[in-house]
């Protein structure tokens, strides 16, 4: 155990004037590592690594502060996604309630009862709910929901708004499609839930949408060929003909990696073998018996060859 925790969560409580509800505060001091599962999403408690002998390196101080600049509420913020939400627990309005902070949508949802329930059912479904409890309109003025309503019953990813995995893949499809960068969080979240699904087609689906977003960038995810390649490698490890043909790209046009168009030709013909038996295979190859990338496998050739003419 990392005996320090305990010392900066004491430090935070006393300085932001709040304290956390016993079982929670025990659950943050007995943590190992920052990074923490609830359900299918990761959350990490920087506490963990603040620097036990420097009073001024305390997460939950600093994010609590910013976050009472910026919403005007007396919250402890203790844990991050990694890419701009938080959650908070409200001690004196809300107790023991975790709300998590959407920072694309400036909204403060219901994320679960309490950290013993989260812990063992995950979050309730917040994701497409457009229930909140607070929220900041477009002046950044705040405003409460007469609707909030945190006597649910805690659950998974209900049917309600997940329903099957195709469901799922068919409205972040949807988001993706309609350039919905203010739900970024909800998007990168449901692809992730959505690679760990056990059909394959719809984890092959998330990896190559996820290598598309770090390839090219979404809102405010900026573009990362290191995770964009990342994600594509897991694809390919499925024999995804899609993904196959981008690594193929990638070596042709030397991008995240040295160029080598003999590679590129070597992928773009496994993936363009692998793509005739897909149903638009007739659709885009440019010969009979042809596959999806007949045009890729005629470029890299015709380049090849060039090369060999002009070493002649």
């Amino acid at each position: 155990m990392k005996r320090h925790i305990t010392a900066k969560l004491k430090q935070a409580q006393e300085k932001l004037g709040m304290t956390f509800s016993e079982e929670h505060f025990d659950f943050i001091s007995k943590l190992e590592k920052e990074e923490v599962k609830f359900g299918e999403e990761e959350w990490l408690f920087w506490t963990v690594n603040d620097k036990p002998n420097d009073a001024n390196d305390n997460f939950i101080i600093e994010s609590s502060l910013n976050f009472k600049n910026e919403w005007g509420l007396d919250g402890l913020v203790f844990a991050t996604n990694g890419i701009g939400d938080y959650l908070v627990v409200l001690p004196k309005e809300l107790g023991d309630l975790i709300l998590v902070m959407m920072h694309e949508t400036a909204e403060l949802k219901l994320f679960g009862k309490n950290i013993q329930d989260i812990s063992q059912n995950g979050p309730v479904d917040y994701f497409w709910s457009d229930d909140y409890c607070y929220k900041l309109d477009d002046n950044d003025k705040l405003v409460k929901s007469e609707n909030f309503n945190p006597n649910i019953s805690s659950n998974k990813y209900s049917e309600n708004y997940f329903g099957e995995d195709y469901e799922l893949r068919s409205q972040l499809d949807d988001l993706i499609d309609d350039e919905k960068t203010e739900k970024i969080s909800e998007i990168l979240n449901g692809l992730e839930r959505l690679s760990n699904s056990k059909d394959e087609n719809h984890k092959v689906w998330a990896f190559n949408k996820l290598s598309d977003i770090y390839l090219r960038g979404f809102g405010p995810v900026p573009p990362d060929m290191t995770k964009a390649l990342e994600y594509n490698q897991r694809a390919v490890d499925l024999n995804s003909h899609k993904a196959i043909s981008n690594r193929a790209a990638c070596y042709f046009f030397g991008l995240g990696m040295t160029k080598d168009i003999n590679k590129a030709l070597k992928l773009a013909t496994k993936a363009n073998e692998l793509s005739k038996t897909n149903q638009f295979a007739d659709i885009f190859a440019t010969k009979q018996g042809g596959g999806m990338y007949d045009k890729l496998v005629d470029m890299i050739t015709t380049e090849i060859k060039k090369h060999e003419n002009n070493s002649c």
